[in-house]
């Protein structure tokens, strides 16, 4: 079954502002931890441009930028319209208050990382981003709220109750003109017009909101509000100016250049591209640059996304980069969710962080790329690894020497987007092994590698690096006297390595035994080669063409070592009998045996012509040996060859099955193919495209995994089209830019067998016993086989289970199909288990008069938290509490505990509580009036019958009740008696029938 998982417009990538645009119609406020410049307090990016939020402003940068990155009709000319136009403007909130708060509200799931420049200070992860924005205290008793709606800029007004709402004004600096019109409030700068709509203003009462007439005043550069009918200002005010709409704009927001894609063991998907935008403004007004591809004010860095295996959420994007300009080549991820990024840069100032290989920046000659990306100073390879979470460089450096590093230059770039070929692989230890071009006769090659000089004008070199990038342990130049590339790179069953590429020398370093020892003609052929481990010789090497042109762009091996290879022949390339052809066609796929030295099958496939019809974008062998291909063709191609005399072919006519997720084409798409086993048959080919567009990568890998999916990245969309089709649900389903934008595609051929899937329900840990349902949602597969950790098992479909003990358990399924050609697949989840804390408590005394207090004393064993039930109605979250009871009765008084896991145990125990009479003289008060112990009385409970008399040192009777709610506030007949010593005598009888006499002395103090 062929399905598509999805495919999504991936402008987060790039201006994360439109990527949540287009899921839900609102912008994203990225939180400033360091990263820009320390004014901005938050920042958005707008169409056109980008909004900065600081204390007291708002600054507005608009640019024409896209006018100038924008993809040409002939790619490989220089693009003459450079100038870039652009405008900046404040809006100051005047008179604001020095003491303001302002915080994002209603955070979104995804974050930003940034690592642009050398400065680890400046390098920030898992920076937030909010749909709102809150200005706290802006004036006196009154805050704003900075939100988005459809993509457009809102701000509300908050005046609470009694506030001076006069005290807000607006002033703005920097526009060409500012006036009002139908109500409207008009904002003009050299480039745009910015509308603010008609103010609307209201006030809430209950459910009901009634409209308060407001509008704009005008007085010169600063508008305020006023409200001809008044309002009722005991009331809270609103005042919603409305939607900010951009119009008449001559710009619009940078294109989104795709580049890469990869994958992780979890089926999640990273994109790459390049990113354009503009900067915080030094200035206010019109400005113009020359753009020049990144270098300076506008920069162009790579940005990565990683998206959910679903295609639905955005988990992070990342910008990598320096002051000048990069470009992303290959990503790939290692066995710990790292992610490695292989590029090329022309920034002295790339982030590498202490303790790399090299920090240092080799430089190299001008050249610029794909019309529009300049490499001002020189270009050199990049290698980042990044943490799982995407917030922390694991390791950074720069590869090359004092040319031009990374770069395919010359007849070997045939096709559009062959500059950034090249491709990063790792292995089990996490090492990278780097496939690449250089000018640099000063590369640092390593002693006794198969090659330590430069043969030509451009060589291809192999690398390879340790896990955190501090150490080169190898590296070679491969190749001849003329140009030559290396573009793959993939480790061989046994310590050895194969790569192919692309080459022009007729002397390329070739063994006798090959199976074409000899250059076979044309302006470029094909070449792969099997290396040593260590990279100290030739296992294998051969050119692989016709007498035409021919490149070989990737290469795969199976698990017998053999090699697979696929790439562009203009020439009578060989086809082997019993194969599926498309005769005389310009794409090949040949295998190879181990040792380079004999085809064991080879095919053609295309459309019949020698025009090359397919740019090469991905390659597989999976594991039952069928092969994949992925690539595109078309018009940009067409005109990207034309500049240089090479004929190019379109997709029209390109082969489809009849089960073809799209069977029609533009001529201008993406070609997707696969072959059985030893190329047999043809078993699924299918277009993907839009019916108007020009869909194409600007160079870079994408890939398969070893099931059949492939996760590609597109440039999709050019011409601000939204006809690339994108599936429901997924983060971005439309065009965020004016031109073109990244896509990313995860598509499933499933040709192999089954696909083991699980989910645990309610979640992956808990607490002792811990009963568990488990949701299958394996694919492609009729048996099941669970085990679950503990000795327990199944067959069924989606068994539950139950765990009686704490412990750490690896749960196994093995999915299954005999018929299938790899009958099994399984997956593998971690099951936590906690211990249950143990609860246990006493009760001091069991039995307590209500007139005492109860004390309960903790013996929990693991606990963290406590809470305390007393039968009463009352609780505590005390460890050992103390309670008094208002009433006789039999409780029962319960502990829940809770442990550090969130795991509880309760227990309960009884208490009894009686009641007794009870007669108490306090000795001493002082009714001086300030509020303590200003009156007199005995404590009494329960008491039936009360005389109370107090004399002072002469026998006077000087006060007596029998009412227990009546005090002494120490007078006699109306006059403060003296502070003094008084004899009082109490007399009483319980409801128990107790009788009560006391005679004693009480001190009055003032």
């Amino acid at each position: 079954m062929k399905k598509l998982l999805f495919v999504l417009f991936s402008s987060c990538i790039l201006l994360p502002s439109f990527a949540n645009q287009a899921k839900t119609g609102d912008l994203q406020f990225i939180q400033n931890n360091g990263q820009w410049n320390n004014k901005v307090e938050l920042k958005a990016d707008v169409y056109g441009g980008t909004l900065f939020l600081e204390k007291n402003c708002l600054t507005w940068n608009f640019s024409t930028i896209s006018e100038v990155t924008q993809h040409t009709d002939h790619p490989n000319t220089s693009n003459t319209n450079n100038t870039v136009k652009g405008h900046a403007f404040k809006t100051y909130f005047l008179h604001a208050n020095n003491n303001v708060q302002i915080a994002g509200t209603e955070k979104y799931s995804n974050y930003y990382n940034y690592f642009v420049g050398d400065d680890e200070t400046r390098w920030k992860g898992n920076v937030p981003a909010f749909a709102k924005v809150l200005y706290e205290n802006l004036y006196e008793n009154i805050d704003a709220t900075v939100y988005s709606s459809d993509g457009n800029i809102k701000y509300d007004f908050i005046i609470k109750p009694n506030a001076d709402v006069s005290k807000i004004q607006l002033q703005y600096e920097g526009l060409n003109a500012i006036q009002i019109v139908n109500g409207n409030l008009e904002l003009i700068t050299s480039i745009n017009k910015i509308i603010e709509l008609k103010p609307y203003a209201y006030q809430q009462y209950g459910d009901y909101k009634i409209e308060v007439i407001c509008y704009y005043k005008l007085n010169g550069n600063i508008i305020s509000f006023e409200f001809p009918n008044g309002y009722d200002v005991n009331t809270e005010l609103i005042i919603d100016p409305a939607t900010l709409i951009f119009a008449s704009y001559s710009g619009s927001t940078a294109d989104n250049w795709g580049y890469t894609a990869t994958y992780d063991a979890d089926g999640n998907l990273y994109g790459a591209g390049i990113v354009f935008g503009t900067g915080y403004p030094t200035t206010t007004g019109a400005y113009e640059e020359e753009f020049v591809g990144g270098t300076g004010f506008f920069a162009c860095d790579v940005g990565i996304s990683k998206f959910t295996p679903d295609g639905t959420d955005l988990i992070y994007s990342t910008y990598l980069g320096g002051t000048k300009n990069e470009l992303p080549h290959s990503l790939v991820v290692d066995s710990a969710d790292q992610l490695i990024v292989y590029g090329t840069t022309a920034s002295d100032d790339f982030p590498t962080p202490t303790g790399t290989y090299d920090d240092t920046f080799g430089g190299g000659d001008n050249i610029t790329v794909t019309s529009v990306v300049e490499f001002a100073s020189g270009s050199d390879v990049f290698v980042t690894k990044i943490n799982a979470a995407g917030d922390a460089i694991i390791g950074s450096t720069y590869i090359g020497g004092s040319e031009n590093d990374g770069l395919n230059i010359g007849e070997t770039g045939y096709n559009y987007g062959d500059h950034a070929r090249g491709e990063v692989v790792v292995d089990i230890f996490g090492n990278c092994y780097i496939a690449s071009c250089t000018k640099s006769s000063d590369l640092p090659t390593t002693s006794g590698v198969v090659q330590t000089d430069i043969a030509g004008d451009q060589d291809g070199f192999v690398a390879k690096l340790n896990n955190d990038l501090s150490i080169l342990t190898w590296c070679t130049y491969i190749g001849g006297g003329d140009n030559d590339g290396v573009y793959s790179i993939k480790k061989a069953v046994s310590d050895e390595f194969i790569v192919c590429g692309g080459t022009e020398s007729d002397d390329f370093p070739t063994l006798p035994s090959a199976l074409n020892p000899d250059y076979l003609g044309g302006d470029v052929d094909g070449f792969v080669c099997r290396l040593s481990g260590d990279a100290t010789s030739f296992i294998g090497s051969t050119f692989i063409g016709t007498d035409q042109y021919d490149q070989t762009y990737f290469v795969e091996v199976d698990d017998e070592d053999n090699v697979y290879v696929t790439g562009q022949t203009k020439g009578a390339y060989p086809v082997t009998a019993g194969v599926y052809t498309n005769p005389n066609s310009s794409q090949y796929i040949t295998k190879l045996n181990n040792d380079l030295t004999s085809i064991i099958y080879s095919t053609v496939f295309g459309t019949g012509s020698s025009n090359v019809n397919l740019v090469p974008s991905a390659f597989l062998v999976d594991n039952c040996k069928n092969v994949y291909f992925s690539g595109w063709g078309g018009s940009i191609n067409v005109s990207y060859g034309s500049g240089f005399g090479n004929t190019m072919g379109y997709t029209t006519d390109l082969p489809v099955t009849g089960d073809a997720f799209q069977s029609s084409t533009d001529g201008s798409d993406y070609y997707f193919i696969a072959f059985e086993k030893d190329a047999g048959d043809l078993i699924y080919a299918t277009f993907f495209g839009g019916s108007s567009t020009q869909e194409h990568v600007d160079g870079g890998t994408s890939r398969f995994d070893k099931k059949g999916r492939i996760y590609q990245a597109v440039c999709a969309g050019c011409g601000s089209s939204d006809a690339f089709p994108t599936t429901d649900g997924v983060w971005s389903e439309d065009n965020g830019s004016s031109n073109c934008n990244l896509g990313v595609i995860k598509f499933e051929f499933n040709f192999i067998g089954p696909n083991a899937d699980f989910v645990i329900t309610p979640e992956f840990e808990g607490c002792e016993p811990f009963t568990v349902e488990f949701d299958n949602n394996s694919e492609f597969a009729d048996f099941f086989d669970w085990d679950f950790g503990d000795g327990g098992s199944s067959d069924l479909e989606e068994p539950t289970h139950t765990y009686t003990e704490p412990g750490t358990y690896t749960v196994l399924l093995i999915a299954s199909d005999p018929e299938a050609c790899d009958p099994v697949d399984s997956a593998i989840a971690i099951v936590e288990v906690y211990e249950n804390p143990q609860v246990d408590f006493t009760i001091g005394p069991d039995s307590v008069n209500i007139y005492s207090f109860a004390t309960f004393s903790d013996f929990s064993e693991g606990a963290v938290s406590w809470y305390w039930t007393f039968g009463d109605g009352s609780s505590s979250t005390s460890q050992n509490p103390t309670h008094q009871y208002l009433q006789e009765g039999n409780y029962t008084v319960c502990l829940t505990v809770v442990n550090e896991f969130g795991c509880s145990d309760s227990a309960c125990f009884p208490i009894e509580v009686f009641a007794y009479s009870l007669l108490d003289v306090p000795n001493a008060f002082s009714p001086n009036g300030d509020g303590y112990n200003d009156f007199y009385s005995p404590v009494l409970f329960s008491m039936v019958s009360f005389e109370l008399s107090i004399y002072n040192r002469w026998g006077e009777l000087v006060f007596y009740t029998t009412d227990p709610e009546l005090e002494w506030d120490g007078t006699y007949n109306g006059k403060e008696q003296e502070m003094d010593t008084y004899v009082y005598i109490v007399n009483g009888e319980g409801d128990d029938g107790k009788k009560y006499f006391d005679k004693g002395n009480i001190t009055l103090v003032r």
